[in-house]
């Protein structure tokens, strides 16, 4: 089913980013073998601090919607189908929407097709290091000695969680020229901040932020964390 797979990008998407101006026209049309979201009423939106924003909306009718307008900005919304979310790039350019059971694809522009890999990837690092106390558990029951099942899977772990860092770390520089680095980099900084309860970097966020043009530091939402994290 379509569940948490990208619920953490959702959460963190409260905001419009722009970076380039042009007044294109996009295509949002998706289909969905899930009958929970017949006659659904489909929403792009995003929040403005405690406000959500409707960019545009359509009735799901026999699994299918379809959205056509036009945007000033290249931006990262959600596309909210009621029982579930999901992160979209509006941009020029029809996207493609398909929700069949655990597969979602979200395709057919160009900043949308690169979110979409990343976000398989991130997905399939993840689910690696949540299975890991299941992993426990059977090599406990198949008799191994516990502290060598501690130092194996504590190998697998550390590795999994370098593995997810280098693939944020390219994902983000590697789009310093469009609105994903800055979504994703903010993603980072909002996950320290649930650990903390206040802003906070580490070294990945440093790293990061280290290596970015001047564009990207001096976008207020950055430049605001960033100075409140190293006050």
């Amino acid at each position: 089913m379509v569940k948490e797979i990208y619920s953490c990008l959702v959460a963190s998407l409260l905001f419009v980013l722009t970076f380039t101006s042009c007044s294109d026209s996009y295509t949002v049309s998706g289909t969905s073998l899930q009958t929970v979201l017949e006659s659904n009423t489909a929403y792009l939106e995003y929040n403005k601090g405690s406000e959500i924003i409707k960019v545009d909306s359509c009735e799901i009718v026999h699994g299918k919607f379809s959205m056509s307008g036009s945007v000033d900005s290249v931006m990262c919304v959600i596309l909210n189908l009621g029982v579930c979310q999901l992160p979209v790039v509006l941009e020029k350019g029809d996207i493609k929407v398909s929700l069949q059971n655990s597969l979602i694809k979200v395709e057919g522009t160009p900043l949308n097709d690169k979110l979409y890999v990343f976000l398989n990837s991130r997905d399939s690092l993840t689910m690696q290091l949540a299975e890991l106390p299941h992993r426990e558990s059977e090599l406990i029951l198949s008799g191994i000695d516990h502290d060598e099942i501690l130092r194996q899977l504590g190998e697998d772990e550390a590795e999994l969680r370098v593995a997810l860092d280098k693939l944020e770390t390219k994902f983000i520089t590697d789009n310093f020229d469009n609105v994903l680095s800055v979504t994703w980099f903010l993603q980072l900084c909002d996950q320290e901040f649930s650990k903390y309860g206040r802003p906070m970097t580490n070294g990945q966020i440093e790293e990061i932020y280290s290596l970015a043009p001047d564009n990207f530091r001096e976008n207020p939402m950055i430049k605001n964390y960033m100075d409140s994290a190293n006050k």
